[in-house]
């Protein structure tokens, strides 16, 4: 089972660690326990949605709880999956020799970042493992020690078709030419080779193209709806989806439409136009 975390987390403290998380390139400092707390959150929110809905399915309330929990749950996807991508990022830039700074991972973060790194390792050797180097991590142009037996059998054979042999040039003999057989030689036009045409490659480095893995789209979040209101008496306070309410007799306020059609059919208030 899950230990609990060691301070509640709010809605407001997760919307406070998307907004930190989507406005930078740079993992954002949190709570050790990050991962607890807005598991915690999440069961609260559910508790309290049932919770008003086993008192009145059709109140205000109830879909005020709901907006809420449907919000949180659209809140920690994006966090989740900006803070891997990050978490990614940083791990090749590792694994190519860069030093990164991991103070900003969690005790969960820093088991997936060492997961990624060996991972990483592994795919940016594979050439050099297949040409029978030792790893990218050295750099060295020597022949593996494994032992022949521990190469796996698809790599051996690759290894294997790569391996060019320079044929022996037979040794000279003394030939003896007459004159009229070094003219036709000299005779022959000479063609130069010329390597101006072809491309030289350019050197490829993990570190070169980890700010695109870096570059983060936030989350589109559908527009809600809303209506005017004039409420007709005082209300309890309730909750909303960003924020919550207490409303008084009179008061002009805006609402998500659902929670509008609420009021306005248990005849608390009445809708306005507001006009062009």
């Amino acid at each position: 089972m899950m230990s609990p975390a060691l301070q509640p987390m709010t809605y407001e403290d997760l919307s406070q660690v998307h907004r930190e998380e989507m406005k930078g390139k740079s993992l954002s400092a949190c709570r050790p326990d990050l991962y607890r707390a807005i598991a915690d959150l999440m069961v609260r929110l559910r508790q309290d949605y049932e919770r008003e809905i086993a008192k009145d399915p059709d109140s205000i309330m109830s879909e005020g709880a709901n907006q809420r929990r449907k919000n949180a749950e659209t809140l920690v996807k994006a966090i989740m999956a900006v803070r891997a991508k990050k978490i990614c990022t940083r791990a090749v830039n590792s694994a190519d020799g860069a030093n990164e700074e991991l103070s900003a991972l969690t005790p969960e973060e820093r088991e997936y970042y060492a997961q990624i790194v060996e991972l990483s390792r592994r795919q940016l050797s594979l050439v050099d493992r297949y040409r029978g180097k030792k790893t990218v991590t050295s750099h060295i142009d020597e022949p593996s020690e494994l032992p022949e037996s521990k190469v796996p059998e698809h790599e051996a054979r690759i290894v294997q078709e790569d391996t060019y042999k320079i044929p022996e040039t037979p040794a000279a003999t003394d030939v003896p030419m007459t004159v009229d057989a070094m003219e036709d030689a000299f005779d022959e036009p000479f063609l130069e080779e010329s390597f101006d045409d072809i491309p030289e490659p350019e050197p490829f480095s993990p570190q070169a193209v980890a700010p695109e893995a870096e570059k983060i789209e936030e989350p589109v979040t559908e527009k809600v709806e809303t209506m005017v209101l004039r409420v007709l008496e005082d209300l309890p306070p309730f909750v909303g989806p960003d924020r919550d309410y207490e409303l008084h007799k009179e008061d002009i306020v805006t609402l998500p439409t659902s929670m509008a059609l609420a009021l306005i059919n248990s005849q608390k208030a009445v809708a306005i136009n507001p006009g062009p």
